[in-house]
């Protein structure tokens, strides 16, 4: 399969085989009546719920066992804004370039980059928070025509290490320097060089599965019985298509003694990680919390269908999404269900928070407002509010001061108040600049500090770091975008990675 768009004459297969999905579980995760409360709240579908764009979601799912290096990903980024003042925010941005380079090896002094053809890269941009970020450098090297295989996972970055991490279609964990910061001294360690690569699978003998899931980062103190008072180190954790979480040393890429930990299905999910337990999801239909300095299960929970998104850990729960249509509210000492929402099609993006409201987003086109407060006895869990975007969403949301940013599966993107005050239908604040002739599939990234979980907060951001958010297309297209208070919301910038130039 060359693309993750349906044709036409393929849309009856497509059909048949997301039933065959949807029907398709382990006997033995199929959640008992106790599991999974009769009472809830059910959406009615709407009409038209599955256009094609979200139809092309779908068929991601009858594709994934033959995923391969053809499925080029989602071409998503992330960011990371630095402490030091006077530093640019670095962008991580992966994706294809574009099927005709010619015009790209003339401007770069006549280099022949017909190898690198379709080929996905890791780019890293610089961005001084006006005009056109710049490349600092290209992994692979441009003319290499090696790639990554495909991304669909934003890259983890750790300033402390200087090493940024990135999986790929092709069943690979990479480690590269980020070239500044921590390695910035080092003349060794330019930016882009091979820190680690790492095939995953429990069974070498095989070819690895597809990582679609983002990679953690976090500290944990492993159990070292040779070494009982060890401190902490960095570890980096990821799951793959073969049904495992893998875990390694961040430095150097060993493999922990516990991993790989074993579920019952793929994971697409990618874990969050909180005090050092990591909580995710599976194709098995089952959320894990697994503790990472020993890999042993501390529960399970089974769901009614394939959990794939971002779990979000807030006020002792953790809150996860499925394809059974319900978002689950789970403690997230033991594994106990605290209550269910329904919705009115599949939790695909992970919800957020701003410490007060729970922002999660679903396939049937809305954006769902929930407090943390459990309902009461024989009442369904309700929405505060609800908006409707018209299309599904699969991009996890973003907030700035100014309110959440939220994006379609067509392109268009809002800014949507945090209090609104039709608290039916929400509130919009703005549209945002979208991106247009493009699919949105990767979570929005905004003016917030980078996501090694090593750290604490980055201090000190500008107002225009602090009011801005990033958005990428499947189509390589990525833009800043200005979210200020009084101000018109435009485009700061607009970057074309299949081209590697700026927009036009």
């Amino acid at each position: 399969m060359t693309s993750l768009l349906p044709r036409f004459h393929r849309a009856a297969a497509a059909t048949a085989a997301i039933a065959s999905f949807l029907t398709r579980r382990p006997r033995a995760q199929q959640p008992t009546p106790a599991a999974v409360p009769a009472r809830r709240l059910r959406l009615p579908l709407r009409r038209g719920l599955f256009p094609l764009p979200a139809l092309s979601l779908l068929l991601l799912l009858a594709c994934t066992p033959n995923l391969g290096g053809d499925n080029l990903g989602w071409s998503p980024l992330s960011v990371h804004f630095s402490a030091n003042p006077g530093e640019p925010a670095r962008i991580y941005a992966a994706g294809p370039l574009d099927r005709d380079l010619n015009e790209l090896g003339q401007r770069l002094g006549g280099m022949d980059l017909a190898a690198d053809e379709n080929r996905v890269k890791l780019r890293a941009l610089d961005d001084f928070g006006s005009g056109t970020p710049r490349v600092a450098w290209t992994y692979p090297a441009l003319g290499s025509g090696q790639g990554l295989g495909g991304v669909f996972g934003p890259p983890a970055v750790s300033p402390e290490l200087g090493i940024v991490f990135v999986g790929g279609v092709n069943g690979k964990l990479y480690a590269l320097y980020t070239g500044a910061g921590a390695d910035a001294a080092d003349s060794q360690n330019q930016g882009g060089a091979e820190v680690w690569v790492r095939n995953l699978r429990d069974d070498p003998s095989r070819d690895p599965m597809p990582l679609i899931g983002s990679p953690a980062l976090t500290q944990v103190a492993l159990a070292d019985p040779d070494n009982p008072a060890a401190g902490p180190v960095p570890i980096v954790v990821i799951g793959s298509e073969d049904g495992n979480l893998y875990g390694y040393r961040a430095v150097d890429g060993s493999e922990l003694p516990w991993s790989p930990f074993a579920t019952g299905g793929k994971i697409w999910s990618t874990p969050t990680i909180y005090n050092g337990i990591a909580y995710f999801g599976s194709h098995d239909s089952s959320v894990y919390a697994v503790d990472l300095r020993d890999g042993s299960e501390l529960w399970r929970y089974p769901t009614g269908g394939a959990v794939v998104g971002k779990p979000l850990v807030a006020n002792g729960m953790v809150l996860v999404g499925s394809f059974d249509k319900n978002l689950y509210a789970l403690d997230a000492d033991d594994g106990e269900l605290e209550w269910t929402f329904s919705g009115g099609n599949w939790f695909w993006a992970g919800p957020i928070t701003d410490g007060e409201t729970i922002f999660a987003p679903s396939m049937d086109g809305s954006l769902y407002a929930l407090d943390f407060a459990a309902p009461a006895p024989g009442e369904a869990k309700e929405a505060l509010w609800r908006h409707d975007m018209d299309s599904p969403i699969v991009s996890r949301p973003a907030l700035v001061p100014l309110g959440l940013a939220v994006a379609a599966v067509d392109g268009r993107m809002r800014l949507l108040s945090v209090q609104p005050t039709n608290l039916e239908a929400g509130e919009v604040v703005s549209n945002l600049p979208g991106l247009e002739g493009s699919e949105i599939k990767s979570p929005l990234a905004a003016g917030a500090p980078g996501s090694s979980g090593l750290a604490g907060d980055v201090g000190g951001l500008s107002v225009i770091e602090r009011h801005s958010v990033f958005v990428s297309g499947d189509n390589g297209v990525i833009r800043r975008i200005a979210v200020t208070e009084g101000q018109d919301k435009e485009a700061i910038w607009c970057y074309d990675i299949r081209k590697h130039q700026p927009c036009g």
